[in-house]
């Protein structure tokens, strides 16, 4: 059963279960009211009886003649002893009977009797005694009045089931209406395929259960579609990252193959000290990268001498300006994110690298600056974007060197930005030990 029938089942079952219980309750008054009138009406014509009466001195019991003595006399009995005195004629003899039964009783009584009548039997006492002496019972037909107990129940069960049914119409439309943005969400996700990373469903800020539900959805979606993006990044610069030492690889392999005549051996020597080496530079690699996947789930500061770093670094020149403070980071993390920015200006350099180490606002800074003709001012930020390259860029690169050297910083809690001229400049920058950094 779908959510939308089990929602009407449960509204129709509650409203069914109030309306029924007002039409108990209301049946209840009614009849409660229906028997609170009858008795009214006996009392009344009992009292109005007893006042026709007349109680002579030797306790006999005579009727006064009046006007109104045929409504008066209509189910009404007058008692004197073991006599009768006065009786309906137009009564079933089994009423009759009850009646007098009723009034010979002694005391004042009322019951429902044959035929749908209800009886009320009230004595008749000596003057000046409590000695009784007779009795007044009379009788009022109930058949009326239940005949409209019966009509009001059997309108109340009509308008029960108007109700129930205006209700189950109300309810399924409002239903409808509620659910109908849960119908689209469905419909979109089915249409959505696995590359639709940035389809959202766009229901507006959350207004009520199913626009939060909406909202938490479209925000979670954002949150896969960056776990893909950050899985298809991770792969790119993967490949990046491997591809020079397997084509290093491959290719002394090569050479050894290849090696003949007199000095084969010392070139197959040669070949396989540099496959080792390669390989040592691959490892080296994939436990940088390991690192950083590491630290991207478990970012505790580790602490690294970025003046250091730069002085290993062959063929440039650095310079180390005032005091530097260690900074936080990973030194293999650190050095891949460098050696990145360090191949880019060499590529681009006339004459020379200049690494330039120094304390700023908090975050140690590495400045790789050459001098050769600058950032392209049309790529911008552009630049960090994975497969992006200047026009006329040399070498084969495939554009990953920055966007790894920024991923790489990042994960240590630091950047690399593009610096100012002239020349080519890129940043690395990395909070330093023990302060807090001013970005």
């Amino acid at each position: 059963m779908s959510l939308r029938n089990r929602l009407l089942g449960i509204s129709l079952l509650t409203l069914a279960i109030g309306v029924g219980a007002l039409l108990i309750v209301g049946n209840v008054l009614l009849r409660s009211g229906v028997q609170e009138e009858a008795d009214s009406v006996l009392r009344a014509r009992a009292e109005a009886q007893l006042a026709a009466l007349t109680v002579t001195p030797a306790a006999r019991v005579s009727i006064r003649e009046g006007p109104n003595d045929r409504a008066l006399d209509e189910h009404s009995w007058v008692i004197e002893g073991a006599r009768v005195l006065e009786r309906p004629t137009d009564v079933s003899a089994s009423l009759d009977r009850a009646a007098v039964a009723l009034g010979r009783s002694g005391r004042t009584v009322q019951r429902d009797g044959p035929g749908d009548v209800r009886l009320r039997a009230v004595p008749v006492r000596a003057t000046g005694s409590q000695r009784r002496i007779g009795a007044v019972v009379v009788g009022y037909s109930m058949a009326q009045l239940e005949h409209v107990q019966h009509e009001v129940l059997l309108g109340s069960l009509v308008f029960a089931a108007l109700v129930l049914l205006a209700g189950a119409l109300a309810i399924r439309g409002a239903l409808a209406g509620a659910l109908r943005p849960v119908a689209h969400m469905t419909a979109d996700a089915e249409e959505w395929g696995a590359r639709d990373l940035d389809r959202r469903f766009d229901l507006g800020p959350s207004r009520d259960e199913l626009t939060g539900l909406a909202a938490t959805l479209d925000g979670l979606l954002s949150r896969i579609a960056a776990s893909r993006r950050h899985e298809q990044r991770f792969a790119s610069e993967v490949a990046h990252e491997l591809r020079t030492p397997i084509a290093g690889l491959r290719g002394r392999a090569e050479l050894a193959l290849e090696a003949n005549g007199p000095g084969a051996g010392d070139e197959r020597e040669q070949a396989l000290r540099a496959v080792v080496a390669d390989t040592a530079r691959l490892d080296k690699a994939i436990g940088t990268l390991m690192a950083v996947a590491r630290r991207e789930l478990d970012p505790s500061a580790g602490s690294v001498d970025l003046a250091a770093i730069a002085s290993e670094i062959d063929d440039v020149a650095v310079e180390i300006r005032g005091p530097v403070p260690a900074a936080e980071g990973e030194a293999d993390v650190v050095r891949r994110a460098l050696a990145p920015l360090v191949d880019n200006a060499r590529r681009h350099a006339r004459t020379g690298v200049v690494l330039e180490v120094s304390d700023q606002n908090g975050n140690v800074q590495v400045a790789v600056r050459d001098d050769g003709p600058g950032l392209d001012p049309t790529l911008g930020e552009r630049a960090f974007d994975p497969g992006v390259r200047g026009d006329g860029e040399p070498g084969d690169g495939a554009g990953l060197g920055l966007p790894l050297a920024r991923r790489l910083a990042r994960s240590c809690g630091g950047d690399v930005v593009a610096g100012p001229g002239p020349g080519g400049c890129f940043v690395l920058e990395l909070p330093a030990i023990g302060s807090q950094a001013v970005r």
